[in-house]
């Protein structure tokens, strides 16, 4: 394997699909497991040997920034890249180039969890010298990415792609040579596959390499709470370690009262509360919510310190 030491973690988006819970706090600090999924990265980098995480910020950026400060790492050291106008997947890498170094790095999507181990894809970029390697999963919800064997052709809307052998999906991480960034305006917004496009088109080689095992992109509120559900119930395949020991889950300075009534599961976060009279089945409860006597939760997530009343049966309440 490549001594390779640098990631970025893209931390900077709206979390649009995630409201409208990401009012209140950004995507990348949404919990699994009471752990905000940006704790989660920064824990796998630093056990995959990675020494040097650099993180955009843009929307909240100061809990993001406050979270990185509370959070360190030993041996890691963790860098924001703030972004005061938002610059999108290809502006973030070009504003931090400086950050991450002369080599090439790993590139994830904060909102993104998967099973396999990241660092095969720098192995994979210094045997063939590629300028970028993509992580790739076949979802049928996401398969955009037009594949011939191992080189990438191109992208859902690229003209003359509709005869590519397959078609996967970018599952929101890659090892980037640092030449690819030079195909990127070096200030204001852009996008990464307009890189990558660019690339393709001089000649230079961009490929994919398949990951094995679970992959998801925690984009909504329904997606978040599946995850727990699966995670409780039964957990994919490499994801065991979140398992909790028990269905109800309580995060510092949380209580369920002497009289309340949990069924199913139920995975609080700090300082919540579920008082006696209260009916909880199902759920997730971030910082500081509470359910009060009488009311009855269903299959919900409530979001930081909302006050749950009467019946709620599903989505997300802030």
């Amino acid at each position: 394997m490549q001594d390779m030491s640098s990631a970025m973690i893209l931390a900077a988006g709206f979390g649009t699909r995630m409201r409208p819970l990401t009012g209140l706090r950004p995507k990348c600090l949404m919990p699994v497991m009471n752990r905000p999924l940006l704790g989660h990265w920064l824990e796998r980098l630093s056990a995959w040997g990675i020494r040097r995480a650099v993180v955009n910020t843009h929307h909240l950026a100061g809990q993001v920034a406050d979270f990185m400060v509370q959070n360190r790492l030993s041996g890691m050291e963790v860098i924001q890249s703030h972004e005061p106008e938002i610059l999108g997947t290809g502006g973030g890498l070009a504003a931090a180039r400086e950050k991450l170094g002369p080599q090439p790095f790993l590139s994830v999507s904060a909102d993104v969890l998967f099973a396999a181990n990241a660092m095969e894809l720098f192995d994979y970029q210094a045997k063939t010298g590629a300028v970028a390697v993509l992580a790739l999963v076949d979802d049928a919800r996401f398969n955009t990415v037009a594949m011939d064997g191992e080189r990438v052709l191109g992208f859902k809307g690229d003209a003359g792609l509709d005869d590519a052998p397959l078609w996967l999906n970018y599952a929101n991480a890659g090892v980037f040579d640092p030449a690819l960034l030079d195909y990127l305006p070096q200030r204001g917004f852009s996008n990464l596959t307009d890189a990558l496009r660019a690339a393709i088109r001089d000649g230079r080689k961009v490929l994919g390499m398949g990951i094995s095992g679970w992959w998801e992109n925690l984009g909504s509120p329904a997606q978040l709470w599946e995850l727990h559900r699966d995670l409780i119930a039964s957990p994919p395949k490499g994801m065991e370690h979140l398992q909790p020991a028990s269905p109800v889950v309580l995060g510092p300075g949380a209580v369920v009262e002497p009289g309340a009534r949990v069924e199913g599961f139920a995975v609080l976060g700090a300082g919540c509360l579920i008082e006696s009279g209260a009916y909880v089945k199902d759920c997730l409860l971030m910082d500081g919510a509470r359910v009060l006597k009488g009311a009855k939760v269903k299959g919900a997530v409530l979001g930081d310190g909302y006050r749950a009343t009467g019946q709620i049966e599903g989505g997300a309440h802030v």
